[in-house]
């Protein structure tokens, strides 16, 4: 009796074992299984810019140099996306390219503004940062065309969408807090968007204090922001808090991923 008892308990331990590490094998799959793999595709982001964001300035020596990295806010960029960096707009395709990013580009002509129009008004999803006072340290003098535009281009589009990009001038600090969706982020001398004159039906809706405007155009979307110095790295990492905390000072890089994610979305994000 003592000899099978002692078998029943230990092939009761056994069970409990083997239970035990199929329980354990389950959790870790479904762990597995609803991490994002790292192999696993990203969705598509155009990008066109004159920031210095995926290269810096210090010319190909530096960006080829074994240590060199992107700007951090590219760097978070990219771990959400593949990012593919858009030069004109004369292969573009909502196919290849959902969405785009455009933040401070550069000057675009009348042909490539009816372009970029069209590919909204087709369907595209596009978020563009537009300054209209960029503020964002530079190695190279005012004039010279390696520096980030001063002053967004895009003012024919915006206006033809109901829409014009003012700089407001006031006595506050140039350096400002805003909570747009809830989130806190700081930044230097942003702009406003204000209605255009004489328009009646804008296809644009103003929120966060003039700071945002949310647009249907057609079968597209486009959600506008009248800043872009805010993706530079002295507004939202901070002083040290990073090493201490292991997060940013300001949600910045986080509202604009945000951003990305809603104009990205399917359906319609603009408030009626």
């Amino acid at each position: 009796m003592i000899f099978e008892s002692s078998d029943a308990g230990s092939r009761k331990r056994l069970l409990v074992g083997i239970w035990l590490v199929l329980a354990l094998a389950l959790i870790l799959g479904a762990i597995r299984f609803l991490q994002p793999s790292e192999n696993a595709a990203k969705p598509v982001l155009g990008l066109m810019t004159t920031l210095p964001l995926e290269w810096s300035e210090g010319g190909i020596e530096a960006d080829l140099a074994q240590d060199a990295e992107p700007h951090p806010a590219y760097a978070r960029l990219r771990d959400r996306y593949d990012i593919r960096p858009v030069d004109n707009f004369d292969k573009l395709s909502l196919r290849s390219t959902p969405i785009l990013l455009l933040a401070q580009p550069r000057a675009l002509g009348p042909a490539e503004l009816v372009k970029l129009d069209k590919w909204v008004r087709d369907g595209g999803r596009i978020l563009i940062l537009a300054d209209p006072a960029l503020l964002w340290g530079s190695l190279y003098p005012l004039g010279d065309k390696r520096r980030p535009l001063f002053t967004s281009m895009l003012s024919p589009l915006f206006s033809h969408w109901g829409l014009e990009l003012v700089l407001p001038m006031t006595d506050d600090q140039d350096v400002v807090l805003r909570e747009p969706d809830g989130m806190t982020v700081r930044t230097r001398t942003p702009g406003e968007w204000v209605p255009k004159p004489g328009v009646k039906i804008s296809l644009c809706v103003i929120s966060d204090q003039g700071l945002t405007a949310t647009c249907r155009v057609g079968k597209g979307r486009a959600l506008l922001v009248a800043d872009a110095d805010l993706l530079d790295t002295p507004y939202w990492q901070g002083q040290g808090v990073r090493a201490v905390t292991g997060g940013d000072e300001f949600a910045n890089v986080e509202w604009i991923l945000r951003l990305l994610a809603k104009v990205g979305q399917g359906g319609d994000f603009v408030e009626k």
